[in-house]
């Protein structure tokens, strides 16, 4: 996910994916809730150092408030079912970007809301990174159990 982030402005300019967010779901099931926050950091911080523009936090700040808020919810879904990782990475972007919108408007320059900014960036972006989660970890991870199951027999 790290390849991704750093070359996403060369992969997709005009789709800013969250490419953290499926590695930070998957995290919240294998590590503890301080871990998981840790992971959350590290991501931060990277993404604070690759985003000039911005004052250097706000994605920490972001990422761990949204970790906050999303890790209680892995409760509520099975890690091996297919759908919780598309679910999850959509309500992890989803959360980013509100808090991304309200960490803007006290700490640098507020953004113009629009009909436009919300059906683009609170509901198709986060559907954009759960597809990108589904074709990236999901898909793979269940043709590989089925070819386990297959070398198994």
């Amino acid at each position: 996910m790290l390849f991704f982030t750093l070359f996403s402005s060369y992969i997709a300019p005009f789709f800013r994916l969250a490419f953290f967010a499926p590695f930070l779901i998957i995290a919240y099931y294998q590590k503890s809730y301080l871990g998981a926050l840790k992971s959350s950091f590290l991501c931060g911080i990277i993404l604070d150092l690759l985003s000039s523009p911005l004052r250097f936090g706000i994605w920490t700040l972001n990422y761990l408030t949204t970790t906050a808020l999303v890790y209680p919810q892995k409760r509520n879904f099975f890690s091996d079912s297919l759908i919780t990782m598309p679910i999850l990475v959509f309500l992890f972007s989803f959360i980013s970007t509100v808090l991304q919108a309200v960490l803007l408007f006290i700490f640098s320059k507020p953004l113009k809301l629009s009909f436009a900014w919300i059906f683009t960036d609170l509901l198709f972006m986060p559907f954009l990174d759960s597809l990108f989660a589904f074709c990236w970890f999901v898909i793979p991870s269940f043709f590989f159990k089925l070819s386990v199951k297959r070398a198994a027999k």
